[in-house]
């Protein structure tokens, strides 16, 4: 199971532009260095409340929310249609 979401994460990044939006390598290599806070430093949230554990302890969660604001920080939330369109395109051909 883990070898198929590993899989198709990297076909998905294998299709992001990175030499036209230099960002996006940006948005990719932060992403996975907060993804493995929880495993290089497993009692980072000790000192934080236990309500947040289940939520700052998962990798993949913290992978994917700094994905998402390191990508609207860098890109912005303009409205690009045809962006839009591409990658809708894309996503229902995987």
């Amino acid at each position: 199971m883990f070898g198929m979401v590993a899989a198709t994460g990297i076909r998905i990044l294998s299709t992001v532009d990175y030499k036209t939006k230099r960002h996006n390598l940006y948005i990719v290599a932060i992403s996975i260095g907060f993804g493995l806070v929880p495993l290089v430093a497993p009692r980072w949230t000790q000192q934080m409340a236990h309500g947040l554990h289940p939520l700052l302890e998962s990798g993949i969660l913290l992978t994917a929310v700094a994905a998402v604001l390191l990508n609207l920080f860098f890109n912005g939330s303009r409205g690009d249609d045809a962006g839009a369109v591409e990658a809708a395109k894309v996503a229902e051909a995987h």
